[in-house]
Formats: structure tokens, sequence, C-alpha cells
């Protein structure tokens, strides 16, 4: 009978029994619908002598990256499954995405033997990068002015494809905010350029990683065509796409547009969602022997596995992108369907003191995240925003506050990715700010601030945006959303595609 390795679940048992025992930690991210994840689990992980060295050198620990978004964050290695070695204190010592068995071997004896040689060393070299990553810095100087915008379209010109669509080379992921701003910038300046890159980058993704049978967009491809998809599905790819290729059916009427928006939903309803109580799913698996058979074979085949676990921040998206849907195709049904989903989140995963819970699979788990607070706070607002409904208007509220009391850095500005708590280990201890989500933090305080007529909502955006105006380069066209909030705030008006 084959050995199997005991793995233990993030948290005070695994930590501590790494110290107790001076070994180091192998982390392993994973996600139930990545195909390498499973490959790994079959070969490295089931192999006789890495489960025997695991198991009796190591503290193996594994961890579903769309359960734990903020260790995902934190020890992605580029890619999953992310194989990390930690020391006991929950510092990386080392990582690497997929390892085949046969290196794997070799890997797990060299972090072995470095970690017991060099145990002093790593600990100092950990501590010093710690309190570099802990210095604070004062709002940048920089003002917030048209340039900003300017640059960053001028980084989605200069990277975009334009033989294929999209952006870079590869592998080749869709980019939903970028579309965003290029659907805004044409309504804005009437420059047809930016309209015909976000249509190129449509078609391209439709050729390619569009799903002609069942429906439904793949995560992204490995070629720059697209025309190679890896074949799992995402709650949030879909999306930002769904909310994609329906504005660009609201701008163009173009009848495909329409077709693939229709579809897609179908796609979701059929497959992503709960019907009944409401509710979107977070994946499906990416099942390649079933996506590679020809449709007659696929109809026979057992569909792919569905992660039915109902994540907030997803659903939020997912219920935003029904409301822009339902208002483009004049579809009570898909609008309907978005405020069900709403009130299901508000009812299984929200309380007031805890803000929203990061997933339901029959009970809320994981409080304390920024992304979920401040994605469902956005859907509230376009909630509200069709129904004119006052007791979502004190949700929205309500949800706001929750956030600059829990989130905000009153002090430096721009807002933490999570809230303290006492069982944090590893760099968990140490909160982030990100800019992806502070510039949509940006986006949404702007939003309220339109709604509600309150001048702290802008201050705080603004805040926000200066805290990162040093940075934003870095980020190149990725910094679509930081752009967006730029033009919130030099307009004075809620940035929306008019139809």
């Amino acid at each position: 009978m084959k050995t199997k390795i005991n793995w233990l679940e993030w948290g005070k048992e695994a930590f501590e029994k790494a110290k107790k025992e001076d070994k180091p930690i192998l982390l392993d991210l994973t996600a139930v619908w990545c195909h390498w994840c499973h490959v790994m689990d079959a070969t490295s992980y089931s192999d006789e002598q890495c489960t025997k060295i695991i198991n009796e050198d190591f503290v193996p620990v594994k961890v579903y990256i769309d359960k734990r978004p903020d260790i995902r964050e934190r020890y992605n290695m580029g890619g999953f499954p992310s194989t990390v070695f930690l020391n006991p204190e929950g510092h990386i010592i080392a990582g690497e995405t997929y390892v085949p068995p046969e290196r794997f071997k070799l890997v797990l004896e060299a972090v072995k033997d470095s970690y017991k040689k060099r145990k002093d060393e790593i600990k100092q070299r950990i501590g010093e990068l710690s309190k570099k990553l802990q210095k604070e810095k004062d709002v940048s100087k920089a003002k917030i002015n048209e340039d900003i915008t300017k640059e960053i379209l001028l980084s989605a010109e200069d990277n975009f494809d334009s033989f294929y669509g999209g952006f870079g080379l590869q592998p080749k992921f869709p980019s939903p905010e970028v579309l965003d701003l290029l659907f805004i910038q044409y309504q804005k300046t009437k420059q047809k350029k930016y309209l015909d890159m976000a249509l190129k980058t449509l078609d391209g993704m439709y050729e390619g990683i569009y799903d002609k049978v069942d429906f439904g967009f793949f995560r992204y491809s490995v070629t720059q065509d697209w025309k190679m998809p890896h074949y799992e599905k995402m709650l949030d790819t879909n999306a930002g796409l769904l909310r994609n290729y329906a504005v660009a059916f609201g701008i163009t009427k173009d009848e495909r547009y329409k077709k693939i928006t229709e579809e897609t939903i179908n796609y979701i309803n059929k497959f992503l969602s709960n019907q009944k109580d409401g509710g979107f799913y977070g994946s499906q698996d990416a099942d390649e022997e079933f996506y590679l058979a020809k449709p007659e074979e696929r109809k026979k085949e057992k569909q792919p596995d569905v992660d039915n676990t109902i994540y907030a921040d997803w659903n939020a998206m997912m219920v935003s992108s029904y409301i822009k849907a339902g208002e483009i195709l004049n579809d009570k049904k898909i609008t309907n369907f978005a405020i069900k989903t709403a009130d299901f989140i508000l009812d299984r995963c929200y309380n007031k003191n805890d803000g929203l819970s990061h997933y339901f699979d029959g009970k809320a788990h994981i409080n304390g995240l920024l992304s979920d607070n401040i994605y469902f706070l956005n859907c509230l607002i376009d909630v509200y925003s069709i129904t004119q409904d006052k007791k979502y208007l004190e949700k929205v509220r309500e949800i706001a506050e929750f956030i600059l009391q829990n989130f905000y850095d009153s002090k430096n500005h721009g807002f933490f990715d999570r809230m303290p708590k006492g069982e944090d280990f590893g760099t968990l201890k140490q909160r982030n700010k990100q800019f992806l989500e502070n510039s949509f933090c940006a986006i949404v305080l702007l939003s309220l601030h339109f709604l509600t007529k309150e001048k702290k909502y802008k201050e705080i955006a603004e805040k926000t945006l200066l805290y990162f105006a040093d940075r934003y380069l870095n980020f190149g066209y990725f910094a679509a959303m930081y752009a967006t909030a730029i033009d919130m705030i030099i307009n004075g008006e809620i940035i929306d595609i008019k139809l």
C-alpha cells in the first residue's frame, strides 16, 4: 500500500510542528481547476521516495489558492502549482512551480541540506528583508493629471498585438480592465484606434479561448495566437469578458458580440450558478481530454468537474457584469438573477461586525480580505442604481465604513489587503498594499462620492492614488484601472460606457 503525504492545513498546528521539530515547511499552492496541479499530485506527490522524504524531513502544508488568495499573493512562485519551501517562521527559502518526480527528489534533498547548514544565515537574511518591506513612505508629491492616463494608454498601444489582438506575447491572458479603458477612451476622444484595439482583441479571444460547444471562456492561452488554451474556466475571467463583449455590442450593435454575450450567460447559468437560490460557482476543471475530443464525442462524456464553492469577490464581479449585460440586452431575467445573488451573499456571507466572508460552501469561511469587501461594495452600488431600493444604500454605507475602519491606512494612506488576526503566521503578519486592489478601491470610492456627494470618499480616493503615483509606471498597461480612477478624479463623474 502506497504511503501518503501527511498534509496539514495552513495554521497553528503546522507552524508549531515545524518549530518544535526544526524542519522546513513544504507549501503546496494548488487549485481544483489546475491541470499541472493534478499532474503533480499524480506524479511527484505520489512517488514513494518523494513521499518518504517529505514525511520525514518536512512539514507539508497544502493550500487551495482560491480559498486563500492572501496566501497565494504572498507565496506565488510564478504559476500553479507553486512548490514553496519555508523556514519555521514562514519565510521563503526557495521555490518553483511544477517539479517532476526525478528532479523533485534532488530539490528536496538540496533544501533539506541547505536548511540544516545555513539556518542562521537564512534567518538573518529574511530578517533584513522583512525590515525593508515594513518601511513606509509618505504620500508622493506627484500631482494627478491627464498625462498619467496618456502614459498608461501609450503602454497599452506599445504592447498591443496588432496581428492577433491582446497585449504582450505569450502566454496570452485576457485583460478585461484594459479593454474597459480603451472603450472609455474611444467614447471620450472618438479616436477609432482605441475601439479597433479592443475589438481586435475580442475577436482574437473568441477564435482561441472561447469554447464554441458549451460556451464560456478558458483562462488563458499558452501561445500568442490565443489558439492553445489552458482549459480551466474561471468565474472571474468570465465576469470580466462578459462585461467586455456586452459593452462591445452596446457600442457597435454588432450581432456577433450580442451572440457571444448571450452564449456566455447561458454557459454561466447552466454550469456556474445556483439558479434556485442565487450564487455563482468558482470554476470548471481543466480536463484536456474532454476539450480536445470532437464535439459529438464531448456530448457523450461527463462534463469536467465544477467547484461549486461560492467566492464573495468573484460573485460580486459577476453580479456587476450581469447587471451591465442585463441593461444592454434589455433582459430583466439577467438583472434579477444578479440581484438574487447579491441578496444571497448578503444573507450568507456578510455580517456587520466581520464584513464579508471570502467563500461559502454550506457555511461562510475566512473574513477580513479587502477584495471581498471592495468588490461586493461595488456590486451593491450597481444593485442600488437599478433598484433604487434604500435597503441597498444602507448596506453600501455600512460596508464602506467597515472598509475605511479596517483596511484604510489613515496615516500613510492606501488600503491594506487584509485585516490583522491573532492567528496569522509567516508573511501574513505583514499587511500588503496591492496596486491593483487600491486602484479599484479608488474607483469604487469615487463612485460612492458621486452617489452620496460625501467629500471624504473623494479625498481618500485621491490620497490612495497619490500613494501609488511614483509606481504606476512599473505596471505598464496593467495600470488600466489606475488610469480609469485618474480620469474619474479629473472629469468629476462616474466613468461608464455611454450607450
